[in-house]
């Protein structure tokens, strides 16, 4: 043989053996990563193949919640989605299902913490407000306190519906949303339409300017058409219609108050 091909020869065998032609042993390739990690999910033993097109089943055959890492998919000629659990090991995706990193589990426990500790707050909140509605109960009359309830209480029930009759919590029209807030944040009785409320407490002079609490209408002397409530700054809370529902309005000198009463 000649002496070049005894070269060529010796290189290829020390090859085929793991050994470069130097003396020097190939470097391997990186082995590839996880996709993701599944879990058994079938209700028995699930098999695993040499391959997903034709290949044999190996000894081996995995137990209902055992744990795996994907290190790659495949599809066959059927449309089964198959993943490579091994170096030659590949079983049918339909038995398992994907396991949560341990990140987003932990993520997903502090996002319903969150939630639980808001809904909390949320609660404690409506409890101390509560509270301290109730307690304007027992302030005197023309207090402060009772007058700072009604006006907390007026201006939360703004954006909700107009409905004509309705009595509330969650639509109004003007008398009712009127009746409402007297009753619950300072335990004043209104009565139910403008025409029994107009003759609530004392008269408040429109052109000398309004308390907070006043209750502000338009209309005749007796029968107005539309009652508010003034929140204090030039502005009022009232049920302004169908297409407005609650609203927050500023005193204009076009649409002034043509009378007011001082109920608190």
């Amino acid at each position: 043989m000649k002496k070049s091909n005894m070269i060529k020869f010796s290189a290829a065998a020390l090859t085929f053996l793991g050994i470069s032609a130097t003396g020097v042993k190939p470097v391997k390739q990186p082995a590839q990563a996880a996709s993701k990690r599944i879990k058994v999910i079938s209700k028995q033993y699930v098999t695993v193949w040499t391959n997903y097109q034709k290949g044999r089943h190996v000894a081996t055959h995995l137990k209902k919640g055992s744990s795996h890492f994907v290190y790659q998919t495949a599809t066959d000629a059927m449309g089964n989605l198959w993943y490579r659990i091994g170096k030659k090991e590949w079983v049918m995706a339909k038995y398992f299902n994907q396991v949560k990193s341990a990140k987003k589990a932990v993520k997903a426990k502090m996002v319903k913490k969150t939630k639980a500790k808001s809904k909390k707050t949320k609660t404690v909140k409506k409890a101390r407000s509560a509270a301290s509605l109730a307690a304007s109960w027992s302030a005197p009359m023309g207090s402060k306190a009772r007058a700072k309830a009604v006006v907390s209480l007026a201006k939360q029930q703004v954006g909700k519906a107009y409905v004509k009759g309705s009595k509330g919590p969650n639509a109004f029209d003007n008398a009712s949303l009127v009746a409402y807030v007297y009753k619950q944040a300072a335990g004043v009785n209104t009565g139910s339409s403008t025409k029994s409320q107009v003759k609530k407490g004392i008269a408040v002079d429109p052109s000398s300017g309004f308390a907070e609490g006043d209750l502000l209408f338009w209309g005749s002397k007796n029968k107005p058409y539309n009652v508010a409530i003034y929140v204090g700054d030039g502005k009022y809370v009232t049920a302004a219609g169908d297409q407005q529902g609650v609203v927050q309005a500023s005193l204009s000198t076009y649409f002034w108050p043509s009378r007011a009463r001082r109920v608190l």
